[in-house]
């Protein structure tokens, strides 16, 4: 089950994020993550247009339920199938 405190560890396709660029401060994309790699997320903006943001120096903020959760990209650059098997500590 995903929680704010284990999201990190759990798929992330199919959520809505938001993602603010840490060197600007401002946000720089926002939709649904449809796919995931080491070191980026491809998202579809609320446009429909296809994003590849890259996770380094990036904060992603993850709509679960009514919680946005916010996770530092530097901290999630995993192969999905690595960061998902990794025991929260």
């Amino acid at each position: 089950m995903r929680t704010p405190s284990n999201l990190a560890y759990h798929e992330l396709n199919g959520l809505q994020v938001r993602v603010v660029d840490l060197g600007r401060g401002s946000t720089v994309a926002s939709g649904r993550v449809v796919w995931e790699t080491k070191n980026t997320f491809t998202i579809i903006s609320e446009g429909g247009r296809r994003l590849i943001i890259p996770k380094h120096n990036k904060m992603f903020f993850f709509k679960l339920g009514v919680t946005e959760v916010a996770i530092d990209g530097d901290s999630i650059v995993f192969r999905p199938e690595e960061r998902t098997g990794r025991v929260d500590p």
